[in-house]
């Protein structure tokens, strides 16, 4: 049995979920003993591209090290790894730093890894995982810290093992999903009730009909793009992933967006200022549930961050 440190990065897609991949695919190699925490750092060498997750998984494995690198990139391929673009973004990123005190170097294995003294992205959660790692010479691999540590490094902490999804209709939100249908159903009695009539007569029902159906697109667009991914709690789904496509590179809950215009445009277009006045109120309460719901997303996603920074808008395109 052997102990091996391997390196684990990504920059494209669910940056996250690519990691805890790896970390499941390396059970094929051999019994994983230790994960380190998470790292975010920018790209070293290649074309412009995102900044990367990092770590380093500690295997114990009875595979030869050339079996072992082989396996690690066959856990790339099935992550949908391309080798077009050398240092380039990918998918994901499996290095083999340490094979216990062994060195090889033939052309399709090299460790320990050539450049893992230049780099602290390396360096540091080696030394979280593995404190005693040494190189085949004996040098400690701590006596290479000193040498990185002006390089930029953010610890995100521990992230292994995910953190179980929340169970039960309380623990994931569930009083949230109560007063949403329950405002809904407000926002439908208030318009059956009568009540004041807002001005504005015929156009007004126009504009009403306008709103409630850009209403209605946003959240087909929202849903479409969700598909089985929806879910009316905003604790998210184990396994989930953000997405950013359609719709969600303008918003970023458009359901939400949509719930809130298509009672808005059924007030306007019934001239109901009770109505209104719940629709208005619902739209507080879905404006309060999705900062609720990101909150969990930026528990579990740390880049959401970036994708809330670049998609500004919360519940309706441009607008809101």
């Amino acid at each position: 049995m052997t102990r091996a440190a391997v390196a684990l990065g990504s920059n494209l897609g669910d940056r996250r979920a690519n990691l805890e991949f790896a970390v499941r695919g390396l059970a094929s190699c051999g019994e994983v003993v230790g994960v380190s925490g998470l790292y975010e750092t920018a790209p070293v060498g290649g074309p412009e591209q995102g900044p990367y997750l990092n770590a380093v998984a500690i295997v114990d494995t009875m595979l030869p090290a050339e079996q072992l690198l082989a396996g690690l990139h066959d856990i790339e391929r099935r992550r949908g790894r391309t080798r077009t673009i050398h240092w380039g973004p990918r998918t994901l990123d499996l290095d083999l730093l340490l094979y216990g005190r062994e060195s090889h170097a033939t052309d399709d294995c090299v460790v320990p890894h050539p450049r893992m003294h230049e780099r602290r992205f390396v360096v540091e959660p080696l030394l979280n995982v593995w404190p005693e790692a040494a190189l085949p010479d004996g040098t400690r691999v701590s006596t290479l810290k000193a040498s990185v540590a002006d390089q930029d490094l953010t610890d995100l902490g521990v992230w292994w093992p995910p953190r179980p999804a929340a169970q039960g209709f309380v623990e994931r939100g569930g009083w949230w999903v109560a007063a949403q249908f329950l405002l809904i159903g407000l926002v439908v009695v208030a318009l059956g009730t009568g009540g004041p009539v807002l001005p504005g007569g015929s156009a007004l029902r126009v504009g009403g009909a306008v709103v409630a159906l850009a209403g209605l697109a946003l959240g087909m667009l929202g849903l479409r793009h969700l598909g089985d991914r929806l879910t009316p709690f905003p604790e998210p789904l184990a396994g989930g992933e953000i997405i950013r496509a359609g719709v969600y590179a303008k918003a970023r809950h458009p359901i939400y967006g949509g719930t809130v215009l298509g009672l808005a445009g059924m007030a306007l277009f019934g001239a109901s200022l009770y109505g209104l006045l719940a629709a208005m109120f619902a739209g507080v309460f879905f404006w309060m549930k999705a900062g609720r719901e990101e909150m969990r997303l930026l528990d579990r996603f740390p880049h959401y961050a970036e994708y809330r920074e670049r998609t500004r808008a919360r519940l309706v395109p441009w607008v809101l």
